[in-house]
């Protein structure tokens, strides 16, 4: 992100090696990081000046001297950015203000927001939840709401990805329990690498976050992490219904139901043209096995949150059916008109009653 003046090509003569984008030569106190590389080429660009260059690795490359030594948990690297001023100020003055970079995402003024676009700075960790079913809720207008009902089952963070280790910021989020009799070696050595206990989740999902976002191995996630009033996505696996018909599978109008129909009346009708061009168009709609694909829900309101069940109720339909497990995530194309807490809200802060939305003004039957 620096100028143009803070940049500058220099000549790197290391051997014969390859050097790759984001290597570390610290020189002197200051340090240069590689911003971009070429593999045939001996130039890269580099930033002049850097101090957590030269002190993210412990002041070494991470190729001398066995590799990375000096590599960090993710959220060391997170507060030494802090402190070095890496990241932005707003992730500073909440940092400074809550305990351990915790914040709020506060909602973009509805008259201007359209123009900047949908914010990207900071994007939560979603959670993973199981259906419980579907219920009905009237608010004080006599309005009723249709419900899903989605349980957030022991969800805890599994492992932390970083752009330093895997190129990318993630967090794996597991929900549930499992038996270790029904699980192999490797399963549960994953979960002994990252945990440090043999706790093996039943349900596991990953959620691409920003670097303001990161959490530890192990914090909970629980139903106070989304806010009522807010819009999430929610994504499944719809209910598989077998092979199906035109009729059922795409909403085909069938053929006539009397007069002259023999033995054809929900046949899809014609398939293509004649000779020319002789073929079936791909993707051309016909019967074939219908359900059991990934569906995404997305705009739902969170209606009602219950901390004391971790339940979280959102307005509408969800895809799978009881028992199944949903990913919950924030809306990734709607805008929020309530602040929402991040990474997720600490432990201190934890909601302990039950908040439901307000009446809709819209479906108010005394002032139609």
């Amino acid at each position: 992100k620096g100028k143009k003046k803070d940049l500058q090509t220099w000549g790197w003569s290391g051997g014969g090696r390859k050097v790759r984008a984001c290597d570390v030569f610290p020189g002197g106190n200051e340090g240069a990081l590689v911003v971009g590389a070429a593999s045939l080429r001996t130039e890269v660009v580099v930033v002049r000046y850097c101090r957590f260059a030269a002190t993210a690795w412990g002041g070494e490359s991470p190729r001398a001297g066995g590799g990375r030594q000096g590599a960090r948990t993710a959220p060391e690297m997170r507060r030494r950015r802090l402190e070095e001023g890496v990241l932005g100020d707003a992730v500073a003055e909440a940092s400074d203000d809550g305990a351990g970079g915790y914040g709020m995402i506060e909602p973009l003024d509805p008259q201007t927001r359209k123009r900047g676009g949908f914010p990207r700075e900071h994007t939560r960790c979603g959670a993973v939840a199981m259906k419980c079913g579907m219920t009905r809720l009237w608010d004080s207008n006599g309005v009723g709401v249709p419900l899903t009902v989605l349980w957030l089952d022991e969800n805890k963070v599994v492992q932390v990805k970083t752009e330093d280790k895997e190129g990318f910021y993630a967090v794996q989020v597991g929900a549930g329990s499992r038996r270790r009799k029904r699980l192999n070696n490797a399963l549960v050595g994953h979960f002994e690498k990252h945990l440090g206990k043999p706790e093996v989740s039943r349900k596991v999902a990953e959620f691409k976050v920003t670097e303001s976002c990161l959490l530890q191995g192990g914090d909970a996630i629980n139903a106070d992490h989304f806010v009522v009033g807010q819009l999430v996505d929610v994504q499944g696996t719809t209910r598989g219904k077998g092979f199906a018909g035109g009729m059922k599978r795409h909403g085909m109008k069938g053929g006539p139901a009397s007069h002259g129909t023999t033995k054809a009346h929900r046949t899809i009708g014609s398939t293509g043209q004649c000779q020319d061009p002789g073929k079936v168009f791909k993707g051309k709609k016909m019967p074939g096995r219908m359900g059991g694909k990934t569906c995404t829900q997305q705009r739902l309101l969170v209606y009602k949150v219950d901390p004391v069940h971790n339940l979280v109720y959102v307005k509408g339909q969800v895809p799978g059916g009881k028992g199944s497990y949903v990913k919950i995530f924030d809306s990734k194309i709607a805008f929020q008109d309530v602040a929402l807490p991040y990474p997720t809200r600490p432990e201190g802060d934890r909601m302990l009653e039950v908040t439901v939305a307000p009446a809709s003004t819209k479906n108010n039957p005394f002032e139609r």
